[in-house]
């Protein structure tokens, strides 16, 4: 548990520069040109390439090969003679990632030249409700962004090698690249104002972070020759795995393709609106249901190897009532002080107070999904681990196309369109959720008791910060208006916001404390201890 622990730690950790990053990227884009109809457009530019991404399960190839590293290498492990190299230098399990990877490189060469060509008529298709200048400035960015995809998808299947030996660096520094990337390549190119400049930093942080950097981890770890045998019988075996991926759906990723398909419909800037929220929410998602998801994956995987179903099912119900417990505190008091939060991310230059309106429009919704979001990140990371997709994407696949007649109708709510897809999208989202937790309950022995019993701990937590945090923001706004002298804006909304957090934070310590919630920090809890102790005598 411990080397979870030390994994979620520094995956959550890498998150969480990962979103200071982007923050830094978003906060620019948002200050040089504002949420407008140029913004909307690079917003939508990455829809087809991230369509290309996960047809070719590009997002979760790691977990979809991981299952048979992890094998390969455990059984290594066991006997040495299993890692001798063949004739040509291959190992065992040098020689399923060749076979591998050489068959997808080629898949995703030819389907990325393919979606390159025939942007124009997908994009009119899909964004009916952009103009023809609009949809040719689209075609442009989209087009610059495509071969991103294919440095994405060869990183992935390296990053298996390294997971399955957990080995977690690169894993830590690829966001951290690919964020660089498009706030230097914004910066350059907004010296000329083009937006186009964050396009090219997408595609070279991509070059670096996706690929660059997980080569550079793996080079003494992996061996790579061109094999073209896709029809061999470990190939079949993986994308028997990875169909699933690419040809089920998932709210998890369709939400912003639908969120972006009817923004193009309202108001110039909606998208921005929309996906400026849709980031302040994956914040603590990154940092808790993703880091804890990956972290916890790489351990199940070998758990399942070694058919220690028992550990592996103890394993999962810690790690969901940690996330679950964690992501409700933070959506509370995201919820509480989502106006405050956005206007002190973003409400400079060509950000105005209109466009911090709106946004927080979106995200007060979209805080209700925080939970089971990152709930969903560990179940989806079990299941892959077990080399089950088929079962998971059925049933999200399923509840995706239930979902779509919702998000049209709340979209088209007279009034409050940007809060109706928002909430269709925790309608959906929460629907996921709850079925991938009935799933792993028969088929990998989750505990449905353990982790209700984590939800009767954390509720009262939850609330607390709540009440906390709104506390908080009313002795902020008193102290703010004590103050004689005008600040810095930053400073100035940082006056206000300040009490909320120091609120939040003190009732997640001393009623977290009392309840035991699941994902207390250890240091917290061990305080607790001592204190009591003290108490008593």
């Amino acid at each position: 548990m411990r080397g979870i622990q030390a994994a979620a730690l520094l995956l959550a950790g890498s998150s969480l520069l990962s979103r200071i990053l982007g923050y830094g990227r978003d906060w620019l884009i948002g200050f040089q040109f504002g949420a407008t109809s140029q913004t909307d457009v690079y917003q939508a530019s990455f829809t087809l390439p991230d369509l290309i991404n996960y047809l070719l399960a590009g997002g979760a190839l790691s977990v979809s090969l991981l299952p048979r590293m992890a094998a390969l290498y455990a059984e290594q492990d066991a006997d040495p003679a299993k890692a001798l190299p063949d004739s040509r230098g291959l190992t065992a399990a040098d020689r399923v990632f060749s076979l591998i990877a050489t068959t997808m490189a080629v898949a995703a060469t030819i389907l990325i030249a393919l979606a390159w060509f025939a942007a124009d008529p997908i994009i009119t298709r899909f964004f009916d409700g952009f103009s023809p200048d609009k949809v040719a400035q689209t075609v442009h960015l989209t087009r610059i962004v495509l071969p991103a995809q294919l440095f994405f998808l060869l990183g992935g299947l390296v990053q298996a090698v390294l997971l399955a030996r957990q080995r977690f660096a690169a894993m830590a520094l690829t966001p951290l690249f690919y964020n660089g990337g498009i706030i230097v390549g914004g910066l350059l190119g907004g010296q000329v104002g083009q937006i186009e400049g964050f396009s090219w930093g997408a595609l070279v942080g991509a070059a670096l972070g996706g690929l660059a950097v997980p080569l550079w981890s793996a080079r003494k770890q992996l061996h790579f020759t061109f094999i073209w045998q896709p029809t061999d019988r470990e190939v079949r075996k993986f994308l028997w795995i990875a169909a699933p991926l690419m040809i089920g759906v998932s709210l998890t990723t369709v939400d912003e393709w639908l969120v972006k398909h009817f923004g193009s419909s309202l108001e110039p800037g909606s998208i921005s609106w929309l996906m400026t929220a849709r980031r302040v929410m994956l914040v603590p998602i990154g940092l808790l249901g993703t880091a804890a998801g990956q972290a916890a994956g790489t351990y199940l995987a070998r758990l399942h190897a070694e058919g220690k179903r028992q550990e592996l099912s103890e394993l999962l119900a810690g790690s969901l009532g940690a996330v679950l417990g964690l992501s409700a505190v933070l959506a509370a008091g995201l919820a509480v002080s989502s106006h405050q939060v956005v206007s002190i991310l973003f409400e400079y230059g060509h950000f105005s107070p209109h466009d911090t309106e709106m946004a927080t429009l979106a995200l007060l919704p979209l805080c209700a999904a925080i939970p089971a979001w990152g709930v969903q990140q560990v179940l989806a990371r079990a299941f892959y681990a077990t080399g089950d997709t088929w079962r998971p994407m059925v049933a999200t696949t399923i509840i995706t196309v239930v979902m779509l007649p919702v998000y049209a109708m709340l979209a088209s709510w007279q009034g409050h369109e940007i809060t109706g897809l928002c909430l269709a999208g925790v309608v959906g989202i929460s629907a996921q959720a709850l079925v991938l937790g009935g799933l792993a309950r028969r088929q990998l022995g989750l505990s449905v008791q353990v982790v209700g019993q984590g939800v009767a701990r954390t509720l009262p937590v939850a609330l607390a910060a709540a009440g906390a945090a709104w506390l908080g923001l009313r002795g902020g706004s008193a102290l703010h208006a004590l103050i004689p002298v005008s600040l810095p804006k930053f400073i100035d909304r940082g006056v206000a916001l300040l009490p909320a957090a120091v609120g939040w934070l003190v009732a997640l310590v001393v009623v977290g404390s009392a309840t035991r919630m699941p994902g207390m920090p250890r240091p917290i809890l061990r305080l607790r201890d001592r204190v009591a102790g003290r108490l008593r005598k």
